[in-house]
């Protein structure tokens, strides 16, 4: 169980920081590696998901606070960014669906790291 929600994490959370990585360096006007600003941009926004990887594989019991939460909210700051939206259609369905892809990453977490799924072992019955 252990081994799956480690490779859970490492993949929601890798490829979150890939997200950030490449809508900081190419969203911007190319890869420009020499720009402190955009690297120090880019070390704000990824230091919970390395902190999240980190904290999983040494198994602190903040891992699951920082996993679940990160994803959390990002749905919640992404539903949020929708009601400040004009009344342009295309933009409106744009963020409508946004959000819903880190609420479904932060879902998955909360079921690997939850034991209420996994059966208990249970001692056998005297009749």
């Amino acid at each position: 169980m252990k081994i799956s929600r480690s490779i859970w994490v490492l993949l929601a959370n890798g490829s979150a920081v890939l997200l950030i990585y490449v809508l900081t360096f190419l969203g911007s006007s190319g890869l420009d590696n020499r720009n402190r600003a955009l690297w120090f941009h880019f070390a704000l926004r990824a230091i919970v998901p390395i902190l999240g990887i980190l904290l999983e594989f040494v198994d602190s019991q903040f891992a699951k606070w920082v996993n679940v939460g990160y994803f959390t909210f990002v749905a919640v700051k992404l539903f949020g960014m929708n009601f400040f939206v004009g009344s342009d259609f295309y933009i409106h369905c744009h963020f409508n669906r946004q959000w819903v892809f880190p609420l479904a990453a932060a879902g998955v977490t909360y079921f690997l790291y939850s034991s209420w799924w996994v059966a208990q072992p249970t001692a056998p019955r005297r009749a």
